[in-house]
């Protein structure tokens, strides 16, 4: 309920509640009657004693901008087809009428029933002139699209204050309640028939067609055809989702032609119309409702309810359904059927697969939504939900990306490369999400890495850290098993470049030989005890065991040959190491000097032009690019 201002330049002429009992307190009218104290409804009676506010059945927040419809009387609007303006008014004024006789404003019983009479016309004109521009919906001009908006806003205005009087305690006025949606479904449907009824086809195609019955088929056909495409490519935009107005007016549609060829069967047919009659209910009639434009609508509408649907349950903090104690979620699984069946009907009824690109090239822009709701959960992580939902999701991404690769025959070139990617990245930052609290609580164990204390306390500082990540390995539940793989592999790289960048912060200086040896045991056997943990676990980046023993092979050489050669391997297994990267390397070997440096970065520099990067993996440049991911979720 709110406190509604009264709008004496709207309200017009005065008008009283329709069938109700009007009762004045204890005064006269002046033909001696008596009138009761007035009787309202309480939701409806006035909450203080000026005529400046009026309590009354809630009502839409109007802006306090003034626009020109505002300023406009209910004629001016009516006329200009400015219909949502109108009906706002009029609703106002059905508020004022309600609320604005009170005990201390005293009305003949005449004046109220004029000014109720008054609004019940104003209404009829409302309602009357927005059945003449739904009845103009099909017409191919921008001002009738424009009245049809408002024309629309209007209906659901009507149903909005129809479901306020529903709630209130009392007797309802005459008008309530106008089911104005009802009636406008059955407008809709006797403008279709009368179209379908009155159908010609021009001159010229009529007098190629033998009879007359094969020009009333083919003028039906053509025209449920035309008028269909408008609705998709320009009616649509005119009313919210949820009226689902393409289906309806296909329904609408349909039913005409299907009463129109029921109507033929009964008359006798010659051997020409029989034939005629069959390839337009077989063939041509198949083909124009599998029309890509058509299929395209209502495919996009059926998976942006999907997406819908996922975040409602999110924003209402309901947790993932368990099945097999994985998260789960069937929003791929409902995509991809909605895809796939519209891509099966298309090849069936045309017999070919050159129209079905312009459904696949939705999953496009539907991945790019997608994504948009990721980015919400991801930055609404403090809900209780945000990380299940994560987890459900990252088995949908995956699920997306198996269906364009298995698929990719069918999508553009460009157009599978660009979901390809939105998946991939998708897929990283769920991923990333999910570890970085991992990173988070080992990161006092991380510190003491590439430190004296390291080499000093060994067992102690990597056996915590050891022992903090295998308890994380062991709680990461909730995931399939192949994101679940998935999450362990991007874990244990996440880690190994954790520990190589600790290492290379140039914390702890080598003196001798025999630090750097015991330090290259030390980096040695804490990368097999890593890569045994996650590979154990689940992680398949098998490829990670060489790094940590490479590197731990330049720390224990001495021979500046054989470093340079060291590097030059490494360089090559690894072609974004780069020559920042070595200098902190060889930084740790304090007893070389700064010519043997220069050499060994030299050939690394000379050996960088001629190293393919092709189908190598990445590591070093990942020791900024991690953590910059990190930050960014955290």
């Amino acid at each position: 309920m709110r406190t509604l201002r009264t709008r004496n330049t709207v309200l017009g002429t005065g008008s009283t509640e329709p069938n109700s009992s009007v009762e004045h307190s204890g005064k006269t009218t002046s033909d001696g009657r008596k009138f009761k104290p007035l009787t309202l409804p309480r939701i409806l009676r006035r909450n203080s004693k000026s005529n400046t506010n009026i309590t009354a059945p809630d009502v839409p927040n109007t802006s306090s901008v003034i626009t020109l419809e505002e300023l406009l009387t209910f004629e001016q609007n009516l006329e200009r087809n400015c219909l949502s303006a109108a009906g706002q008014q009029l609703i106002e004024r059905e508020e004022r009428l309600y609320g604005q006789i009170s005990e201390e404003v005293v009305q003949s019983t005449t004046e109220w029933e004029k000014e109720e009479e008054q609004f019940i016309r104003d209404h009829k004109a409302l309602l009357s002139q927005i059945d003449l521009v739904v009845k103009s919906s099909l017409s191919p001009d921008e001002d009738s699209l424009e009245a049809l908006k408002s024309a629309v806003k209007a209906i659901l205005q009507e149903e909005e204050q129809d479901r306020r009087w529903l709630k209130q305690v009392g007797k309802q006025p005459a008008w309530r309640p106008s089911e104005c949606r009802r009636h406008h479904n059955t407008v809709l449907q006797s403008l279709v028939e009368e179209r379908m009824d009155n159908a010609e086809l021009p001159p010229e195609e009529s007098n190629k067609l033998r009879s007359s019955l094969q020009r009333d088929v083919c003028g039906k056909g053509r025209r449920l055809q035309k008028d269909l495409l408008r609705v998709v490519k320009d009616v649509k935009g005119c009313y919210p989702e949820d009226m689902d107005i393409c289906n309806f007016y296909g329904k609408m549609y349909h039913q005409a032609f299907s009463a129109g060829m029921r109507n033929i069967e009964e008359y006798g047919l010659g051997m020409d119309d029989c034939s005629y009659l069959l390839y337009w209910v077989n063939v041509a009639y198949p083909e124009i409702l599998q029309n890509p434009e058509l299929t395209k609508t209502e495919v996009q509408t059926l998976i942006n309810k999907v997406l819908m649907v996922e975040e409602q349950a999110w924003m209402e903090g309901s947790v993932p359904e368990l099945r097999d104690d994985c998260y789960f979620s069937p929003l791929a699984i409902d995509v991809i059927q909605f895809i796939n069946a519209a891509v099966k009907s298309i090849e069936t009824v045309l017999g070919t697969m050159s129209k079905v690109q312009i459904i696949v090239c939705l999953l496009k822009d539907f991945l790019n939504s997608y994504k948009k709701f990721q980015e919400k959960v991801l930055k609404g992580s403090n809900n209780g939900n945000s990380r299940t939902v994560i987890m459900a999701n990252l088995a949908c991404v995956e699920q997306f990306r198996d269906y364009i690769v298995n698929k990719a025959d069918i999508f553009p070139v460009d157009v599978k490369e660009c979901c390809l990617s939105i998946v991939a990245e998708m897929k990283n930052i769920g991923y990333t999400f999910l570890t970085s609290p991992i990173h988070k609580d080992l990161k006092s164990q991380y510190r003491d890495l590439g430190t004296p204390v390291w080499l000093e306390k060994k067992k102690q500082v990597f056996e915590k850290l050891f022992e903090g990540i295998n308890k994380h390995t062991q709680d990461l539940k909730g995931l399939t098993n192949s994101c679940h793989q998935e999450l362990l592999s991007q874990l244990h790289l996440e880690v190994t470049v954790e520990y190589v960048r600790r290492l290379l912060k140039r914390k702890i200086k080598l003196r001798d030989k025999e630090m750097q040896e015991q330090a290259a045991r030390s980096v040695c056997e804490d990368g097999q005890r890593l890569h045994k943990l996650f590979t154990e676990a689940g992680s398949r980046e098998e490829w990670l065991s060489d790094i940590l023993p490479k590197i731990a092979e330049v720390l224990k050489l001495q021979d500046i040959s054989s470093i340079q050669l060291e590097i030059v391997t490494l360089s090559q297994a690894y072609p974004d190491l780069s020559e920042f990267q070595v200098s902190a390397l060889l930084s740790l070997k304090s007893n070389l000097s700064a010519s043997a440096v220069r050499r060994v970065k030299k050939t690394l520099l000379d050996n960088q032009d001629t190293t393919s990067s092709q189908d190598v993996p990445s590591f070093f440049s990942k020791t900024d690019e991690i953590n910059m991911r990190r930050m960014a979720s955290s």
